[in-house]
């Protein structure tokens, strides 16, 4: 192996290099997270969704900003945000309060909903079957016949505001949105 001469500086950094390059001991396994799970606070509405629409019912992914909303009231509002937060099976597993509420179809009365719905457990819904009345958190539906956590390996939850509070239907049930 050929020697070169070098400054004691440049000398140093390389020694530090090759001896981070050398065989080491194995390293023990790494330890389980130490972070806490968070509590989820966000509301949302999962893909494939269908929101109230004065085009009639679109999926909650084709929403774009100025699209126009039925409101419980009968009003029109128009969206002003969209978020869209996407939850990867990870996060979901160290953190089990943010798995989305499946709401099983007819859940609250004949098409209410219309079809299975995945909401954020901290969606405000009303499982009023004809009136935007009293309104729950998801996560407190579990304790009904048709609402409970899903089993997902990822979750896509679509945030959306209108500038004020609204009261609009997905999949034919009344739920809250808010601005953040």
């Amino acid at each position: 192996m050929k020697s070169f001469d070098l400054p004691a500086d440049e000398a140093a950094i390389l020694n530090a290099v090759i001896a981070d390059m050398s065989p080491v001991e194995a390293k023990p396994a790494p330890r389980a997270s130490s972070r806490s799970a968070v509590e989820w606070g966000l509301p949302g509405i999962c893909q494939r969704a269908r929101v109230g629409t004065v085009f009639g019912d679109l999926p909650v992914e084709a929403l774009r900003i100025r699209d126009e909303l039925r409101t419980s009231n009968g009003t029109i509002a128009r969206v002003q945000k969209i978020d869209t937060i996407h939850l990867d099976e990870e996060f979901l597993s160290l953190h089990p309060s943010a798995l989305p509420v499946r709401i099983a179809a007819n859940a609250f009365g004949a098409g209410k909903p219309a079809q299975e719905m995945l909401v954020s457990p901290q969606q405000e819904v009303s499982s009023e079957a004809h009136i935007a009345g009293r309104f729950v958190k998801a996560e407190q539906l579990q304790a009904r016949v048709g609402a409970l956590r899903a089993s997902v390996h990822g979750a896509t939850y679509y945030r959306f505001h209108c500038g004020e509070p609204v009261i609009i239907r997905v999949e034919g049930v009344w739920v809250r949105m808010s601005p953040w």
